[in-house]
């Protein structure tokens, strides 16, 4: 019988590979639990972090160390880095990355009245400290560069890649429902969640990571420098 490749790897598209699944599922499950208990350890109150150095050091260790998890649980394909996505991509589905989250950015800013997620978050300086300007530039590269890259190789690059065995659509949905929730913020969810479907859709039918990572990258660093514009 003709094997089918998947659109995410050169292995067949019903191949279940074990260990990638039950690792990516438990490391997802710790992020989920991770996220919460941190979110209610600082009760929603990190309102000066990107004024502090020590955010941008921090970020990048926890990142690093996922990023090495990542590949580490990746090596159980047979073309590791093709298989979690880091592949050539055509510059259009950029764009349709791009345009997706403006959309979700429409939606999230008509919960936010209902839902208050990015009240919760709290991640927003209440007030422009021109002192700690270094600090807040060095947290918005890394926000808007590590982060970025980091979380779209794990939930859609290896996330997807790993779950391709209950369908793309169900990868799509299982990989969105874990980035959502390992934000630890239930108010900040629904748009989560349409963030994490449309980044999943791209990288399933661009047959590349790097779409959702630019794009990924494009939101946060226009959030950035909004709230840098709101405050100065």
């Amino acid at each position: 019988m003709q094997r089918t490749s998947s659109p995410t790897s050169d292995e067949p598209s019903n191949g279940f590979r074990p260990l990638p699944a039950a690792a990516w599922s438990l490391l997802a499950a710790a992020f989920v639990v991770l996220g919460f208990v941190g979110q209610r350890a600082s009760d929603g109150n990190q309102s000066d972090v990107f004024y502090d150095y020590s955010f941008a050091v921090g970020t990048v260790v926890i990142y690093a160390v996922l990023i090495g998890l990542t590949f580490g649980i990746g090596a159980a394909y047979r073309r590791p880095v093709e298989a979690m996505g880091l592949r050539r991509f055509e510059w259009r589905w950029v764009g349709i990355a791009i345009a997706l989250i403006l959309v979700v950015l429409i939606v999230a800013s008509v919960l936010e009245p209902f839902l208050h997620g990015g009240r919760e978050q709290g991640l927003s300086p209440e007030r422009w400290q021109p002192e700690h300007a270094g600090a807040y530039a060095l947290n918005g590269v890394v926000v808007s560069t590590i982060v970025p890259f980091t979380e779209e190789l794990f939930f859609r690059g290896l996330g997807v890649r790993a779950l391709q065995f209950i369908g793309g659509v169900g990868a799509v949905v299982v990989t969105a429902l874990a980035f959502g929730l390992s934000h630890g913020i239930l108010g900040a969810l629904p748009p989560l969640l349409l963030f994490g479907l449309a980044l999943g859709w791209v990288r399933l039918r661009s047959n590349s990571v790097w779409p959702g990572v630019l794009a990924h990258g494009f939101y946060n660093g226009v959030a950035i420098l909004i709230v840098y514009a709101e405050l100065a």
